[in-house]
């Protein structure tokens, strides 16, 4: 691209969201709502998959979801027939301008682009100004792309929308069981090797009650309940532990809200805590900089690549107590 408009000149902008996941999803939150705030008559519509779908069609500023069919992850040479067909379908829409912050390389996501947009598409490949990652910084891709369609200071804040049903269910669930105060302990990331095994989950548990006086709130969805039943059958503290069952992203968004301590491996979790400015202690096993949650309250646990559970035990006791 040779020249970028200025986002104030534009109509009708797509968005596409490579990563399938929450965490990158809540990342890009921002560039929506400081889009609309410059140009509010512009219409966003966002190509999405995976669990970022049910949260974006809750962000106000977007006006569209077009949801690919894809459940997780994309991957290199998966979905061609898929995704040249949506192609087509979008590129018949003629769209102003293609913005794409995932850095995703592949043959496949970079020929989708380029069939809807031709020569309208923003990305880090075809920028004039590198949209390089600043060490210590989060969303830099989506402020970048923000400050080159002219956004002037676009705040870095996300976007954690839930229903004052979903703060009901969650007061009425804390008066019954932790009316004192609760930590969450969040067990589970996106894959296994960014999920606390029952091992970590019983070391973690007894330590975390003890030492912070809290109630322990377990956020489980449906697929995980035997397994966390399975974790808190086994612990020997079951009066401190409780377990909540989230029915979407959405109930996780009010648990966290109201909780005094966040514990939990992968990013998703880390940064919905960082949205509520939350002490969080946070177990990383690919961490970088960009999925760094910029939070003055948080205490970062670098683990093992294979697996979140092969980390200094005494570094976790230490980064709990540097909160406390």
């Amino acid at each position: 691209m040779q020249k970028i408009p200025n986002v104030r000149d534009l109509k009708n902008i797509l968005v596409l969201r490579g990563e399938g996941s929450l965490g990158d999803a809540l990342i890009s939150s921002c560039c929506y709502r400081e889009i609309k705030k410059a140009n509010p008559n512009i219409k966003i519509t966002v190509v999405c998959f995976g669990s970022a779908v049910g949260y974006l069609r809750a962000i106000k500023y977007i006006d569209e979801i077009y949801p690919l069919p894809i459940r997780r992850v994309l991957r290199p040479h998966q979905h061609w027939v898929s995704l040249l067909w949506h192609a087509l379908r979008l590129r018949r829409r003629h769209f102003d301008l293609v913005l794409d912050s995932s850095e995703k390389p592949y043959k496949n996501w970079t020929l989708f682009k380029r069939i809807i947009g031709g020569d309208k598409v923003l990305d880090c490949y075809t920028s004039p100004v590198p949209l390089g990652k600043v060490p210590g910084r989060r969303n830099e891709h989506e402020q970048a792309i923000l400050r080159q369609l002219g956004v002037e200071n676009p705040s870095r804040s996300y976007d954690l929308p839930f229903s004052p049903q979903h703060r009901s269910r969650r007061d009425d669930f804390v008066q019954k069981h932790a009316p004192q105060g609760y930590a969450v302990l969040n067990l589970f990331g996106s894959v296994e090797a960014r999920s606390l095994n029952k091992s970590s989950f019983l070391r973690i548990a007894p330590d975390l009650a003890s030492r912070t006086g809290l109630a322990i709130i377990i956020p489980c969805m449906p697929s995980q309940k035997e397994r966390v039943a399975d974790y808190v059958s086994a612990c020997t503290n079951k009066q401190t532990l409780f377990v909540y069952p989230t029915r979407d992203v959405f109930d996780l968004f009010a648990l966290i809200e109201g909780a005094q301590l966040v514990v939990t491996p992968d990013t998703a979790v880390a940064h919905v805590a960082s949205g509520f400015g939350k002490k969080s202690v946070i177990f990383y096993n690919t961490y970088s900089m960009y999925n760094d949650p910029d939070n003055p309250s948080a205490r970062i646990i670098k683990t093992d690549v294979s697996s979140v559970n092969l980390f200094p035990y005494q570094e976790f006791l230490h980064a709990l107590d540097s909160l406390l």
